[in-house]
C-alpha cells in the first residue's frame, strides 16, 4: 500500500463543514506536494515507497509542523525510527499542556463511527468508583451489551476473570476488553440492582449507536420541559433529533433541559443544527454560531458556522444543561455558542472537560491522523474554555436511577432552578475515578 494523503474535510470532529473547500495559498500547495512526493518515493523513479513505519512517523511530524494548532511547541527535528509507530510519534510530540485530545485511529473506524453511527464493541459505558468497584453507565440499545441483558446501575464484579480491585489497582482498564476486533468474547461479573449476581457472556460486534439516549416532555406546573438526554454529534443524529424536537414543538415546551452529562463530542455542523434547534433563527448566514481560527500560518482557514432556519426549532432564551467531567469538546461548543443570545443558560452537574479546539482529519495510508487543528469562539468572541464550563448548581449522577426517573440526582437538580431559581442544596458526591477515554472512545462513550 502507499501513501493516500487525504485532507478529510467533509468529515469533522468539530471538523470543517464539506461546503467550505480548503484552498491553500500557492506555497501552501507546494509545501503539500512536496509531502506527497516524499511519501510516494516520487525522487526513486515514482515506483512508490511501501507505508513502512519511518515513513509514517514522517508523515505526522511533518503534518504537526505545518497544521497543528501548537506547531511552534513540535521540534523541528525528530529521529523517525525512535518511535514504534505513528500514534507514539504523535504522543512524543503533541503539546500536553494543552492537547490530551490529539489521535490516530483507522479510517474505517473513523468512517463508520461518524458517518455510519458503528463501531467494534460491545456496547456499554462504565465509571470506576473509590479503588474497588466500578459501574455500568448506559448501555446502547442495539449492541452485544443489551442483547446480553446489561442494564444501567449494574455493578461490574469481574471481567474476564480478573476483579475490579485488580483492574483498577494494575490500570488495566485500557487492554481488559482486548482488541476493537469483531469476535472476541467477553465474560463479565455483574451485580444486579436486585442484589443478584451473575456472569454475562457476550462477544465484540459492531455497535450502533442511539446517539439519543432519552427524551420525554415533562409538565412541571405552568412548565412545560423538553428533556433530552444527547450522547453524541454523529450524522446519524439528525435522523434521531428531528422528531424528538417536532414532539417538543407539538407540545409547546417552555423551557428545556439538554442533558449532556455523557457527551463526548464529534461534528461541528451536527452541534450548529442541535443548537438552531433550540435557537430560532428566521435568515440564514446572518447569526454566527461559532468561529474556528487556525494556527498563524492558515489564517485563510479561519472560518464561521452560522445557525440555521430549522423548521421544528423551539426560540427558547433560557435553557438549562446538564453537564459532567465527560461533557466535552463540541457540547461544550453548543453551550458557549449560544451563550450570546440567551438571557441564562444554567449549568448543572460538574465542570465539563475543557476542550475549545478541534480537528481536520488527514488520511494517510489506512490510517487518520485526528490532531487538534483550530481553536473555537463563539459570536462575542469568547473560547479558551480549557479548564472546562463550570457548573452553577452541583449535582452528581446515580446510576442506580434509570434516565429521566423524578429521582435521577441531576434532572431532580435541573427541575428544581427551572420550578424555584434557585440551587438544589446537593449530597455529597461520591468519589469517581474520571473515566479516560482515548481516540474514537471520547466521541462514542463506551466500550
Amino acid at each position: 500500500m502507499f501513501y493516500n494523503l487525504t485532507l478529510n474535510i467533509a468529515n469533522a470532529t468539530e471538523i470543517m463543514p464539506a461546503s467550505k473547500e480548503i484552498r491553500p495559498k500557492a506555497g501552501r500547495v507546494a509545501a503539500i506536494l512536496c509531502l506527497v512526493a516524499l511519501l510516494t518515493g516520487c525522487s526513486d523513479g515514482g515506483g512508490g515507497r511501501a507505508c513502512d513505519t519511518v515513513d509514517q512517523n514522517r508523515f505526522v511530524h511533518q503534518d504537526l509542523l505545518d497544521r497543528y494548532y501548537w506547531y511552534q511547541q513540535v521540534p523541528n527535528d525528530i529521529d523517525y525510527g525512535r518511535f514504534a509507530s505513528p500514534q507514539e510519534t504523535l504522543d512524543y510530540l503533541r503539546y500536553s499542556t494543552l492537547d490530551r485530545f490529539s489521535y490516530i485511529t483507522s479510517q474505517a473506524a473513523f468512517d463508520n463511527l461518524f458517518n455510519n453511527g458503528t463501531y467494534i464493541g460491545y456496547g456499554f459505558s462504565y465509571f470506576v468508583e473509590n479503588a474497588a468497584s466500578a459501574w455500568v453507565r448506559f448501555v446502547y440499545a442495539q449492541s452485544p451489551a443489551a442483547a446480553a441483558g446489561m442494564e444501567r446501575g449494574d455493578e461490574i464484579l469481574s471481567v474476564n476473570g480478573q476483579s475490579v480491585a485488580s483492574i483498577i489497582a494494575t490500570d488495566g482498564w485500557t487492554t481488559i476488553f482486548g482488541p476493537t476486533e469483531p469476535g472476541i468474547p467477553l465474560a463479565i461479573e455483574l451485580r444486579r440492582k436486585s442484589g443478584l449476581v451473575e456472569t454475562l457472556q457476550m462477544v465484540n460486534n459492531t455497535v450502533t449507536i442511539n446517539t439519543v439516549l432519552h427524551s420525554e416532555v415533562i409538565i412541571s406546573g405552568v412548565n412545560r420541559i423538553g428533556y433530552l438526554v444527547f450522547n453524541s454529534f454523529l450524522n446519524t443524529s439528525l435522523a434521531e433529533l428531528d422528531p424528538v424536537f417536532m414532539q417538543f414543538k407539538a407540545d409547546n415546551v417552555n423551557h428545556l433541559i439538554l442533558d449532556l452529562r455523557y457527551n463526548g463530542g464529534g461534528s461541528i455542523s451536527v452541534a450548529r443544527d442541535l443548537a438552531s434547534y433550540i435557537k430560532t433563527t428566521s435568515l440564514a448566514n446572518s447569526e454566527t454560531y461559532v468561529e474556528l481560527r487556525y494556527n498563524d500560518k492558515l489564517q485563510s482557514n479561519n472560518f464561521r458556522y452560522y445557525f440555521r432556519p430549522l423548521t421544528n426549532s423551539l426560540g427558547l432564551d433560557e435553557l438549562t444543561v446538564v453537564t459532567s467531567e465527560s461533557t466535552c469538546s463540541a457540547s461544550e461548543q453548543v453551550v458557549s455558542a449560544l451563550q450570546p443570545y440567551f438571557s441564562r443558560i444554567t449549568t448543572v452537574g460538574g465542570s465539563s472537560c475543557g476542550k475549545p479546539v478541534g480537528m481536520n482529519p488527514v488520511e494517510f495510508c489506512d490510517l487518520t491522523l485526528v490532531a487538534v487543528n483550530f481553536a473555537s469562539f463563539n459570536a462575542a468572541g469568547q473560547g479558551n474554555y480549557f479548564n472546562g464550563i463550570a457548573a452553577d448548581c452541583a449535582a452528581s449522577d446515580d446510576v442506580g436511577f434509570a434516565l429521566g426517573d423524578p429521582a435521577e440526582p441531576m434532572l431532580q437538580a435541573a427541575r428544581h432552578f427551572i420550578d424555584n431559581q434557585s440551587c438544589q442544596v446537593a449530597p455529597r458526591a461520591r468519589q469517581r475515578r474520571q473515566n479516560i477515554l482515548q481516540g474514537l472512545q471520547h466521541v462514542s462513550g463506551a466500550v
